[in-house]
């Protein structure tokens, strides 16, 4: 394949997987059609299938995608030794700002386990593995703070896991809010969002130095 073909063929293949990216997360996996990706990607049903087999195989390349992307937003992360605070509030800000980037992928994700959950039990190793990676650095962060006596002894998975349910959670509740406040707009509910991610790292620093910064404090004062 010469080299303008070649870019032809990525950029096709790349118009099909932004499409089905946006009708995916507008109607969800069922309701989303092979038929309506073509039409939006601006190819023939024909050429979608050339590229792709099947819907399940444009699922997995688009989850693929945003996969990739999120490792690869946290690797400046952990390739940086940088101090602890440093570092988990820009992880932090990055799982956050991820999901800034990606406002609907929360409820997709959710919706595809709960309607089309053979799906998700092909896909779940990738989705554990990038996951792993993200959890384990962390883990092995916090907990050598914790053995240094600097942050409030708290279990690693469980810190780890609440500043993830608070991120994800402030995307699983926009759309109700909206959904049930029309008049919040999407400005509105830009800025919840932004102001959202300070209040989450506050809450977190909160939880690993409040008992120490107030220990701290009641020894000086005696």
């Amino acid at each position: 394949m010469g080299t303008k073909e070649t870019r032809e063929h990525s950029g096709t293949e790349q118009a099909i997987m932004e499409a089905a990216e946006e009708l995916f997360l507008e109607n969800g996996y069922n309701l989303t059609t092979t038929t309506m990706i073509a039409k939006k990607a601006g190819v023939t049903h024909a050429m979608l299938h050339y590229y792709f087999r099947t819907k399940e195989h444009i699922f997995v390349k688009v989850l693929d995608k945003n996969m990739e992307e999120l490792l690869a937003s946290f690797y400046p992360v952990m390739r940086k030794d940088a101090p602890f605070w440093e570092s988990l509030e820009t992880g932090i800000s990055t799982h956050f700002d991820f999901l800034m980037k990606h406002p609907k992928l929360p409820t997709f994700l959710y919706d595809t386990v709960r309607f089309n959950p053979e799906l998700m039990d092909s896909y779940k190793g990738r989705i554990r593995e990038t996951v792993s990676r993200i959890v384990r650095f962390h883990c092995k962060l916090i907990q050598e703070e914790i053995d240094k006596g600097r942050i409030c002894r708290i279990d690693p998975l469980q810190l780890v896991l609440d500043i993830a349910t608070l991120n994800l959670s402030a995307f699983m509740m926009i759309p109700v809010a909206t959904g049930m406040f029309p008049e919040m707009g999407s400005g509105m509910a830009e800025e919840i969002l932004k102001s959202r991610k300070e209040e989450i790292i506050a809450l977190v620093r909160a939880r690993l130095y409040g008992r120490l910064e107030e220990t701290q404090h009641d020894t000086k004062t005696i």
